[in-house]
C-alpha cells in the first residue's frame, strides 16, 4: 500500500472513515500545516482533529475488547483483520495523544498493556495522559498500579496513588 501524501509505503497506517489509508505521520503533518482537512483522494472531511481520531480509534478497540472479555478472542492471538484494526487504532491514538489528547494517551496505555505487554510504552502513555491533564485520576491510578506491580517502584507508586486521590 502506498501513501499518496509521501508517495512511499504506508508507515503506521491510519485509515480514515472513507476507507483510504495514509501514514500516521503524513496525516499529522497535513493537519499541522492546515493544508486541507479533507482526504487527499476522495475529498471527504477528515475526522475532527485529536477528538475525531480518538473517537475513530476507540470503536474497534471497544468491540475487540468486548470479544476478549467474553472469551471469544485473546489479545495474543487475534485474527489478522482484528490485529490490523488494533494496529490502526494504536496509530490513531498515538497521533491524537501527540496532539495532547489525554484520553487518547490513557486508552493507548491500556491497549499497549493488554495487547502488547509493552511496559515502557504503557508508562510513557500514562505519563503523557497526566501531562495533558494533571487531574486525570484514572491515569495516576493506572500508573501507580504499573509502578507497583510491574516495576516494583513502591515510592513511585505511592506518589502516583497520592496524586490519584488528590485528583479524585
Amino acid at each position: 500500500m502506498v501513501c499518496v501524501i509521501c508517495i512511499g509505503p504506508v508507515v503506521a497506517p491510519v485509515e480514515l472513515p472513507c476507507g483510504h489509508s495514509y501514514c500516521g505521520a503524513c496525516l499529522a503533518e497535513l493537519r499541522a500545516r492546515e493544508v486541507s482537512q479533507k482526504c487527499p483522494q476522495c475529498r471527504e472531511e477528515l475526522p475532527g482533529g485529536a477528538e475525531g481520531l480518538f473517537d475513530l480509534a476507540v470503536r474497534p478497540v471497544i468491540r475487540i475488547e468486548g470479544m476478549v472479555l467474553r472469551g471469544e478472542r485473546a489479545w495474543g492471538s487475534l485474527p489478522a483483520a482484528e490485529a490490523e484494526e488494533i494496529e490502526e487504532a494504536i496509530a490513531m491514538l498515538r497521533e491524537a495523544g501527540a496532539q495532547g489528547h489525554a484520553r487518547a494517551n490513557f486508552a493507548l496505555g491500556n491497549l499497549l498493556q493488554n495487547e502488547r505487554q509493552d511496559l515502557d510504552g504503557v508508562e510513557q502513555a500514562f505519563r503523557a495522559a497526566i501531562d495533558a491533564d494533571p487531574g486525570y485520576a484514572d491515569a495516576h491510578l493506572n500508573l501507580g498500579n504499573l509502578l507497583q506491580n510491574e516495576r516494583q517502584d513502591v515510592d513511585g507508586a505511592e506518589q502516583a496513588f497520592r496524586a490519584a486521590v488528590e485528583a479524585d
